[in-house]
């Protein structure tokens, strides 16, 4: 079990470099929350961050399918050298703390989610990327093309 934990939290780590947005402590808590509401949440409300010395909170609402409101807190680790986990120590739901072993199993399917969308995101810009390399490709042929006409037609008049 301390391998799975270890194993887990290293893959959650690694989501600060993939997640879509600026802030993946709070892109990983609301994909908690969803896996811990069993996808119920509706809309999203205020959120925070407070940086302390060791941790950063993540606080955020959330109103679920059937109109009730909710609240969850995230409690990041952060290091000495300033980066911060991305995989929350500990969740506080509705002002509950989560069993651990629950917050891990919500964590990975979050961690899943998180990485899917990523995946996601990466194809269609990678496409969007790849189409906008074939115009720009086609332009410069089309430059290049005109370039040596011009230049046979130059050779031409020399010759003569």
């Amino acid at each position: 079990m301390y391998k799975l934990t270890l194993t887990t939290t290293a893959a959650l780590l690694s989501l600060s470099a993939c997640t879509n947005t600026d802030n993946p402590q709070l892109a990983m808590c609301q994909a908690v929350t969803k896996q811990l509401t069993s996808n119920s949440v509706a809309s999203w409300g205020d959120n925070s961050n407070s940086d302390g010395h060791n941790k950063v909170t993540v606080n955020l609402a959330y109103t679920n399918a059937n109109g009730q409101a909710g609240s969850m807190k995230c409690d990041y680790k952060k290091h000495q050298d300033g980066t911060i986990d991305t995989a929350p120590t500990s969740v506080v739901m509705n002002n509950e703390k989560v069993d651990s072993k629950v917050l891990l199993k919500a964590g990975t399917q979050a961690s899943k989610e998180l990485l899917a969308g990523t995946y996601k995101n990466t194809v269609e810009k990678t496409n969007e990327l790849a189409g906008e390399a074939v115009e720009k490709a086609t332009e410069v042929a089309g430059q290049a093309k005109e370039a040596a006409l011009e230049g046979a037609k130059a050779l031409q008049e020399l010759q003569k």
